[in-house]
């Protein structure tokens, strides 16, 4: 190999080259993920909207006047 043709080589490209090859065209793929899906469906509001109804909060909180503060049945207290 002569000098000329050592300057000439081309590095190996790696990867995903975006260049369609065999029969049929296809749109060259990426690596990236694609941009966050906004989804209009329910986000929990219904949810937190019934776990914070007046009752519901005055039922937890005679729980926690009835055991004084200490630690539920699964007996943690962090």
């Amino acid at each position: 190999m002569s000098m000329r043709q050592v300057l000439r080589q081309m590095p190996v490209q790696t990867g995903r080259t975006g260049v369609a090859r065999g029969e049929a065209a296809r749109v060259p793929g990426s690596d990236e993920a694609c941009c966050p899906r906004h989804e209009s469906g329910d986000t929990g509001s219904a949810l937190l909207e019934a776990a914070l109804t007046r009752e519901n909060l005055k039922r937890a909180f005679k729980r926690v006047r009835a055991n004084k503060g200490a630690a539920g049945v699964d007996g943690l207290d962090n």
